[in-house]
Formats: structure tokens, C-alpha cells, sequence
């Protein structure tokens, strides 16, 4: 029996169980990494031993350790369906070490960055947009999403219940990225102004009356040419998101585990290796001038 064919029979168990944004990346893990390249496509899958697949990590020099994390797990996903079938009778996966995790990078914006950025937005909807992405911390699917009725102008609240992408609507990333999400004092306002604009069931709507199917139109349009003006190194949009995180934590408006939840975390242990890991290796801001003992 070819590894082909445990694979293609991975994808249709996998098809119903998962959102469509996550099927369409295994689905092209499988394509492009194993398939297309020919790398155990045409074996049959007893003759593949675990010798091969460290080969076949080593040769891989175009992602990161995270991304070869997801295709050790693909990977070790089509094995157990052979072994199940008692087609072999070990994975030859699951002796393989999984390759260290590098923690992200981050690059949050400074707060006298964040206020030129605001300042020099134009276009209304992008405005409001990243007023809620910078006092929020939501994912920008999240944001796109927002429906009138998730959010709560009189108890201060946005309820953080689907997300958008160019794979349609759905539930957020995470159980735990449903969730409530204060509306700061400074948000309100905005928050508001959007509301009261138009009538139709979503927050942001697009010149056609439509929600928007993703942020490209933001970020192409806008978000490029706005850092560009701004003599700002380009970095994602998500970087709000990095942003929020790290202000609340530096300025000790929040603890971790309240940050987790604002965030949309199940656990601390993100907020931990990102966050606080960032602020503890950034000292350029320390007040040196203290007196410990004073």
C-alpha cells in the first residue's frame, strides 16, 4: 500500500473534523511537502523508515522549527492510520525528536508610534479598525467579524464570538478565544461613532454593503503605504495584537493570567514565552534612578 494513499485517506477523515482554514493547510502540508516533491509519495509506506523522515527534515531550509513541528505531526497522522489497519507495526514518527520550538520574535510598536499611527489614518473604517486592534488586542479576524448585536455599549463589552478569513465564517482560533472583551474609556467613543454609522448586522461593512471577506484590502491599501509615510519598519498588522500585550503587561494594568484571557488564551503559558519573556529582555526603558531600599 503507497504512503499516497494513507495520505489522501488522512485528508478525507480530517475534512469533516476541521475548520476549513485549518483542513486547507494540511491539506497543502501533504500536497507540497510529501506529494508534489515526491519525497515518499511513490513508497509504499511499509518500506519508509525513520532514518528517511530525518532526512527528508534535514532537507528542509525554508521554514521554521515550529513549521516542521505541524509536519512531523501530519506526518505522524498518516502513519497511525497504517498502523491501525495493521498495514505496519510501528509509526516510525514517534522515535523522531521534534525539532526545538524558537520562541516569536516580537517588535511592538511604541507608544508614541501607536499615537502617530492613529493620527495619520484617513480612511474612516481603518481607523476605527485599529482602535479596537491597539485597545483590545483582538485578532484581526475577530475584529472583521463583529457583529451589532456582540457588542454591549451600555456594560462596556465587545463579545468576541466568530472571525472572519478568505475561508468564510467561523468560531474563533481557540475554545478560549470566546470570550468578553472590555471597552476602554478611550475605545468607547469610536466603538460608538461605528455603530451608529449604518445599519447594517455587521460592525465594519465594505463600499458594496458587504462584510469584509479578510484585512487585505487594509493592509495593501492602507497599512503598507501608512508605515511607509511614517518612516516606520514595516511589520504585520498583528504586531497591535503584540502591542496591547506588552503595554498592559509593562504598565501593570493587568496580571498574565488576565492578559491570557484577554487575549484569548486557554493558558499563561503564550503570555509567559512571549510577552513577559519580551519585557524581561528589554531593559531600554528601566528606571534606573530607583532606590530599592530607600
Amino acid at each position: 500500500m503507497t504512503f499516497e494513499h494513507y495520505a489522501r485517506l488522512y485528508l478525507t477523515f480530517k475534512e469533516g473534523d476541521l475548520k476549513t482554514s485549518t483542513f486547507d493547510k494540511y491539506k497543502g502540508i501533504i500536497e507540497k511537502r510529501f506529494l508534489i516533491s515526491g519525497h515518499f509519495s511513490d513508497k509504499s509506506i511499509q518500506e519508509i523508515k525513520t532514518s528517511d523522515i530525518k532526512l527528508w527534515l534535514l532537507s528542509i531550509k525554508d521554514v521554521s522549527s515550529k513549521s516542521k513541528r505541524h509536519y512531523l505531526g501530519v506526518l505522524k497522522g498518516i502513519f497511525d492510520i497504517a498502523y491501525f489497519d495493521d498495514i505496519i507495526e510501528k509509526n516510525p514518527v514517534s522515535k523522531i525528536k521534534l525539532p526545538k520550538y524558537d520562541k516569536p520574535i516580537i517588535n511592538p510598536f511604541t507608544s508614541e508610534q501607536v499615537q502617530m499611527i492613529l493620527s495619520a489614518v484617513e480612511n474612516d473604517n481603518f481607523h476605527a479598525y485599529l482602535q479596537i486592534a491597539f485597545f483590545t488586542g483582538m485578532r484581526s479576524g475577530e475584529i472583521i467579524a463583529l457583529k451589532k448585536e456582540d457588542i454591549d455599549l451600555n456594560n462596556r463589552i465587545i463579545k468576541v464570538r466568530r472571525s472572519r478569513s478568505r475561508f468564510g465564517e467561523s468560531t474563533p482560533k481557540t475554545r478560549g478565544s470566546i470570550r468578553d472583551v472590555p471597552i476602554l474609556d478611550v475605545l468607547h467613543p469610536f466603538i460608538s461613532e461605528l455603530y451608529e454609522k449604518h445599519d447594517h448586522e455587521y460592525l465594519f461593512k465594505t463600499q458594496y454593503d458587504q462584510p469584509y471577506r479578510d484585512t487585505n484590502v487594509f493592509v495593501n491599501k492602507y497599512w503598507i503605504p501608512l508605515l511607509s509615510d511614517l518612516g516606520l519598519s514595516y511589520r504585520r498588522p498583528y504586531t497591535t495584537r503584540h502591542t496591547y500585550a506588552t503595554n498592559m503587561l509593562y504598565k501593570q494594568l493587568c496580571t498574565p493570567v488576565e492578559l491570557a484571557q484577554l487575549l484569548g488564551h486557554t493558558s499563561t503559558e503564550m503570555v509567559y514565552n512571549v510577552y513577559v519573556a519580551y519585557l524581561e529582555q528589554n531593559l531600554k526603558q528601566f528606571d534606573r534612578s530607583i532606590s530599592i531600599y530607600g
